[in-house]
């Protein structure tokens, strides 16, 4: 019984000096300041961040030592280069009037920017888009074209009763035209279909103009009035109609139409059996509308290409504004086949 309470008296002494040593060390450390740092044993290595050590640490585990944060750095705004930024064409547009633009190439895409503004081709024709205004007063928006050679157009689009221009032509540096002044200037039409632009065609139309007439007796007459057929001819997959009006009356001829239709031979004589008609893509000398008494005027129609069936033939219809002389021929397909080259 002696022995077991030395043994626990022997003990409890050892635990008294163990705690009473480790409470001298933890003095000791707390009483270090806090900001003192280790010097660098190696003039090449960095110096070591200090740490602070926290009262609720335990002595026997080291405290991870963590780099400090670094600040976010965020990278200036860089403008788009200059040489990189697409201009952006000013359109104004109505609801009850059309822009028309003229492209240097054939339009392949239209994207809107509204469904309040409406685009469209103009009819046989590839490098005119066609703008309105669908609604009336909208907020401004955009619209964007690409064209045939890969180019891109972007067009700023707000409302206005009346257009400053109704045409933009971009086929020469970009300008507006108005069609009221001088420097107004016209742009090139590609027509689908045809290898010429609008300026070859009117080229040789004047051509035509000026060369002998090579058919004398297709046409008719009436009251007076006579429609003549002088000669066919192609160039660049176009052909070219050469039309004389005769007025051999003392009242003016004011023409309010020509068309042109493909028919039977057997109704060729009937207008109420008209087929197909066949459009011009372009009209040389069409401002002239009237045929004053005792004078003729002369006309080209350009069409593309085509031929007519053996069992058809090419009917020419004129008629007079507010009048009766209405006039009607036809062309058979050989005379076309034998269209003289420009």
């Amino acid at each position: 019984m002696k022995k077991i309470i030395c043994l626990l008296l022997i003990g409890s002494a050892s635990l008294t000096n163990l705690y009473a040593q480790k409470r001298a060390t933890y003095a000791l450390i707390k009483r270090r300041p806090a900001s003192t740092a280790v010097v660098a044993t190696s003039t090449k290595a960095p110096a070591t961040v200090p740490v602070a050590l926290n009262p609720t640490t335990s002595i026997d585990q080291p405290t991870p030592v963590s780099a400090p944060a670094s600040p976010t750095t965020l990278l200036p705004e860089m403008p788009a280069p200059t040489a990189q930024v697409i201009r952006s064409y000013s359109v104004e547009l109505a609801f009850n009037k059309t822009v028309s633009i003229i492209f240097p190439a054939p339009v392949r895409s239209v994207d809107l920017g509204s469904r309040d503004i409406i685009a469209d081709k103009a009819a046989d024709v590839e490098n005119v888009l066609k703008v309105k205004a669908n609604q009336i007063g909208f907020n401004e928006t955009n619209f964007s074209v690409i064209t045939a050679d890969g180019k891109f157009y972007s067009f700023i689009v707000s409302y206005n009763e009346s257009p400053a221009a109704l045409a933009l032509n971009l086929t020469v540096a970009g300008q507006p035209i108005t069609g009221t002044g001088n420097e107004a200037k016209s742009g090139s039409v590609h027509f689908a279909g045809a290898a010429a632009l609008q300026s070859d065609m009117a080229v040789a139309s004047d051509r035509i103009l000026h060369k002998a007439r090579r058919f004398r007796r297709i046409g008719a007459e009436g009251s007076k009035m006579a429609v003549k057929m002088r000669g066919v001819y192609v160039k660049d997959n176009v052909l070219y109609y050469r039309l004389t009006f005769n007025n051999n009356s003392n009242l003016n001829y004011d023409l309010d139409y020509v068309r042109f239709f493909i028919v039977d031979k057997t109704v060729a004589k009937e207008a109420s059996h008209q087929e197909i008609e066949v459009r011009p893509i372009y009209i040389h000398n069409d401002p002239i509308r009237t045929v004053k008494g005792h004078s003729q005027a002369e006309k080209v129609y350009a069409f593309q290409r085509f031929t007519i069936p053996a069992d058809k033939v090419l009917q020419v219809q004129t008629g007079e504004q507010n009048g009766g002389r209405q006039l009607a021929f036809v062309v058979n397909n050989r005379l076309i086949m034998n269209a003289k080259t420009l």
